[in-house]
């Protein structure tokens, strides 16, 4: 059977899987269209099961298994970095803050940081527009992992591939709301998981484990089995972006205030987490074994799908290419939904329709999944790889916002108020967060500092304790001055 019959057959198995995922939209759409709080957060009753598999299908979506084995074919064992940053951090974010969001029923981060900390919405409106960049970037990273999938298995041109794609994630999200994105990501997870592992165990199998992998690539490319061949700047940078990345990002923010309570949102993440930090891992291996048999692929984000259909039998390949365009619509739903909840929330409902109905909120939604999916398109021609998108997407916010977040919820005053002052987060915002994007975004600075994150972080630092010190000292002296 050659490539198009098991494109041919991917496409049989997607007739019988999209009506069914297209059903649950429908069901589940009058429910999310119940409230606001339904369709942006399932008016916080998401059981155990679907926090874990809400979270787990925004995880091992496209990026991280295209993205990771596209990584490991370039780089190698370099791409650890990422993983340990990226996967790891949502191990800390699992243990130390899923809990405490899981506390409350807000809508997004910068609710939160508008009503327990900071008190002010126009840092509110500032943080939703900024934290919705991430939210396109990697809804443009997938459509840039299925544009890969499909160029290959089905021989559709990659920028074709990209449209179907995005207008598939943008049609089901306008349908949808968290209740149908829970439902459909039950059913996808499960999905992948199983097919993950068989794929991953068929090649690990076939190259002989990891210790085949290793003399392989010892024997054609050496540079890809040590951890330090890109540099230490670029390895710090591409630990530390994801880090920063992962604090300030809506959507598992958004999935811990869904869940029904504080232990469920832990447990749901923290188990994710750990799923997550294994397939990532075999993603990046199974890359660098696809480089030892066949380097001279046009794109690294090649490596899964070339590996994908010439090393699985028909059968288990339609269904690993069903699972990954699959991992698409899932992520995409989900991130788009967290990138509208972000913008409506944040902005347009504080400044421009404070006392809106909910009817009036969810129709806005709808509207604006469609306004904001197919800006997200655009994304997916201006980055070369999959994590080139989400890499610039973590620098963006984490570059601004993951000092005053972390420093307001632990820099506290005997009273329990945060000693950042709403002044510090802003700059931090605008400043810290511009410096990381602008240089994350152009290749030449992005080379001399080896990414914008640690530039963004410096600039974030100085404001955030700067002024907040300044500030907070004027306060403290103002009552002597009027004596």
């Amino acid at each position: 059977m050659n490539l198009t019959e098991i494109g041919v057959l991917a496409l049989w198995i997607l007739a019988i899987l999209l009506p069914v995922q297209l059903i649950i939209g429908a069901l589940m759409a009058r429910r999310s269209g119940q409230s606001a709080a339904h369709y942006f957060i399932s008016g916080k009753q998401l059981p155990l099961i679907l926090v874990f598999f809400a979270d787990f299908a925004t995880v091992m979506g496209v990026g991280n298994f295209i993205g990771y084995a596209g990584k490991g074919y370039q780089i190698g064992l370099s791409q650890f970095w990422m993983l340990l940053g990226e996967q790891g951090s949502k191990v800390v974010f699992a243990v130390f803050l899923a809990g405490l969001i899981g506390k409350y029923a807000y809508n997004t981060i910068n609710e939160f940081l508008e009503q327990e900390m900071f008190h002010d919405k126009w840092l509110r409106a500032v943080g939703g527009i900024i934290m919705t960049i991430p939210m396109i970037c990697w809804v443009g990273a997938q459509a840039i992992g299925i544009g890969s999938l499909l160029a290959i298995v089905m021989g559709v041109d990659p920028t074709t591939g990209i449209w179907v794609a995005s207008l598939t994630a943008i049609m089901y999200t306008v349908m949808g709301g968290m209740w149908a994105i829970a439902w459909t990501d039950l059913i996808q997870g499960i999905i992948r998981v199983v097919v993950g592992f068989i794929f991953f165990g068929v090649v690990y199998v076939g190259v002989k484990g990891v210790g085949g992998i290793e003399a392989a690539v010892l024997a054609t490319k050496p540079e890809l089995w040590s951890v330090s061949s890109i540099g230490f700047g670029a390895a710090f940078a591409l630990f530390l972006t994801p880090v920063c990345g992962q604090f300030t990002y809506q959507a598992w923010w958004q999935r811990c205030f869904s869940a029904k309570d504080a232990a469920t949102a832990r447990k749901g993440f923290l188990y994710t987490a750990l799923f997550a930090v294994f397939m990532c891992s075999a993603s990046i291996m199974v890359g660098m074994a696809a480089y030892t048999l066949n380097p001279t692929l046009a794109r690294p984000d090649m490596a899964f799908p070339w590996l994908l259909t010439n090393w699985l039998n028909p059968v288990l390949a339609a269904l690993m290419v069903v699972t990954i365009i699959g991992a698409d619509m899932t992520v995409s739903a989900g991130l788009l939904n967290s990138g509208v909840t972000l913008l409506l929330m944040d902005v347009i409902k504080p400044f421009f329709k404070p006392n809106a109905p909910d009817e009036e909120l969810v129709r806005d939604a709808r509207w604006l999944t469609l306004v904001l999916g197919i800006g997200s398109v655009g994304v997916a021609f201006l980055f070369p790889t999959v994590l080139s998108a989400a890499l610039f997407g973590y620098a963006a916010t984490g570059g601004g916002l993951f000092l005053p977040l972390i420093l307001g919820l632990l820099w506290k005053d005997n009273n329990g108020k945060t000693y950042v002052t709403k002044n510090a987060a802003m700059a931090s915002l605008l400043l810290g967060g511009g410096t990381a994007a602008v240089i994350q975004g152009i290749p030449s600075l992005f080379t001399m500092f080896g990414g914008g994150i640690v530039p963004g972080l410096f600039v974030s630092a100085i404001l955030t304790v700067g002024i907040s010190l300044i500030e907070n000292a004027k306060k403290t002296n103002r009552p002597n001055q009027q004596l």
